[in-house]
């Protein structure tokens, strides 16, 4: 399967909406948010496989890294375990940043995954989540 990576049009946010609703327990976003920040998609055959969402959070300077935090990250049901994730995230390591990310404490799959790309667990945040109210693990990846 070949997976074409490229930034997300304005075009593509009902897609997006679709497979945020399809993914999350209490899908949040709204149409505005997803092109408010960088926003990259994974193709395949076409189709709007997945999305990932980030945001610069520290430029970066002669002695550190630029910091980067993934937003949100979803893959379609339909694509999920085809590497359309593995694609994305290596797609924002490629800028050379230190990433940052907060996951839901019960979604193990996406902790699974980003464990095996090389993300620590660093904090925390009870309640951090809420519909239901449940504790984000913050993951970081230098």
């Amino acid at each position: 399967m070949t997976v074409h990576i490229r930034r997300a049009k304005a075009s593509d946010v009902d897609v997006l909406l679709e497979i945020e609703d399809r993914s999350f327990i209490a899908p949040n976003w709204t149409r505005s948010d997803f092109l408010k920040y960088d926003c990259i998609v994974a193709e395949s055959n076409g189709e709007i496989a997945g999305f990932l969402v980030s945001r610069e959070v520290f430029g970066g300077d002669a002695a550190n890294p630029s910091q980067l935090e993934i937003l949100n990250l979803a893959v379609a049901p339909e694509f999920r375990r085809l590497g359309i994730a593995t694609a994305l995230i290596s797609k924002v390591l490629s800028r050379g940043a230190e990433l940052f990310l907060e996951v839901r404490e019960s979604n193990q799959p996406a902790q699974r995954l980003y464990r095996k790309l090389g993300f620590l667990e660093v904090a925390r945040r009870p309640k951090y989540y809420h519909n239901p109210d449940e504790t984000a693990i913050v993951m970081n990846m230098k």
